[in-house]
């Protein structure tokens, strides 16, 4: 159940207090004969219950008017006039509060989505399908796209797109479907430099566009940055020429690359399921205990060792292994030389 605010309890005691008043001068009134004015003191009562809860405003009308006609029947003179007279004050008391609780709910409404329309963290934007023009923009768009609320306001939307062809793809879609979610478009703000945004759009029953907005610039400028570092280390790592194996201190395989595959024989898939330790011909040679503390404490170390190829084959290798990171996380670079031909030579 919803609590009563502090405003709406002091309007709700202040017309309790006036009805209360009322009911004692109408019963005054009718001791005393007077039955052409208290009735409309009743009105007063039913627009301030509509103002401040209009959901119980017809409740309280209806209750309202059946004391009402309960006054009357038992303090006024008995008189069919009066009676009718009453019956009708009924109705016209019932009838106000159904048409004010009405309109306050409305009004109640209308504050309620304009402050959600203020007060939201995406820029959010009305626009004519018609002329395409700007009719309403909360202060977060403006803020995102340099403007003051009141300049957006009738500017053409068409001026701040940055790529005509998304504009023509994002107006097709709204056309077609009548909603857009999450779409990433380029946008000029008023200074003209280009920022990236997230859309979503829907088409109101009013019939205008409904489209809010959040910059991702910074997050997108990170993620472009993050897939060309991975390109360039992706073409350096499968590029080099010897054998290279990312793992982590245990000896799990997060990556190898080309030549490892070439030359111990394992798809790239298959060292993903593997240990480092299970490719050494003696597990021992692999990372030796004695020297594991001096490699932890030093970041790098430089041994011989012997692995066993897919085939079954051995294979003497020179292991240079040194302390990287892999997605954030502590990993090891070991990178693996075939000794083969010097130790033949």
């Amino acid at each position: 159940m919803n609590a009563v605010s502090p405003r709406n309890t002091l309007w709700l005691s202040v017309t309790g207090l006036l009805t209360l008043g009322i009911i004692l001068i109408s019963i005054y009134s009718l001791k005393n004969g007077f039955t052409d004015i208290f009735p409309y003191f009743y009105i007063l009562p039913i627009l301030m219950i509509a103002w401040c809860c209009p959901r119980y405003a017809v409740y309280f009308t209806v209750v309202l008017g059946w004391v009402f006609l309960g006054i009357v029947y038992l303090y006024g003179p008995a008189s069919i006039q009066l009676y009718a007279a009453s019956m009708a004050f009924f109705y016209i008391f019932v009838s106000l509060g159904v048409v004010l609780a009405a309109f306050s709910t409305q009004v109640v409404q209308e504050r309620k989505y304009r402050e959600i329309f203020e007060t939201s963290q995406a820029g959010i934007l009305t626009i004519s399908r018609e002329t395409r023009k700007i009719l309403a923009a909360n202060r977060k768009a403006a803020s995102i796209l340099g403007y003051a609320s009141d300049e957006l306001s009738g500017l053409d939307f068409g001026d701040l797109w940055f790529d005509s062809k998304q504009e023509v793809a994002a107006i097709k879609k709204i056309r077609d479907e009548g909603t857009i979610a999450e779409m990433e478009v380029a946008l000029r703000k008023k200074d003209r430099t280009v920022i990236w945004v997230l859309v979503s759009a829907a088409v109101s029953k009013e019939g205008f566009t409904v489209l809010s907005f959040m910059d991702i610039t910074e997050g997108k400028r990170m993620k472009d940055e993050l897939i060309e570092s991975e390109l360039r280390y992706r073409t350096l790592f499968d590029g080099a020429s010897d054998a290279i194996i990312l793992h982590d201190i245990d000896g799990k395989i997060f990556e190898a690359n080309v030549i490892a595959s070439r030359y111990l024989g394992y798809t790239k898939k298959e060292f993903m399921n593997k240990s480092l330790y299970d490719l050494a011909v003696v597990p021992g040679t692999m990372f030796p205990s004695d020297e594991v503390k001096q490699f932890t404490a030093r970041g790098h170390i430089l041994f011989e060792s012997e692995l066993r190829k897919k085939d079954g084959s051995a294979m003497k290798v020179e292991i240079s292994s040194r302390v990287t990171e892999y997605f954030g996380m502590p990993a090891v670079m070991s990178t693996i030389r075939d000794l083969s031909e010097r130790k033949l030579a």
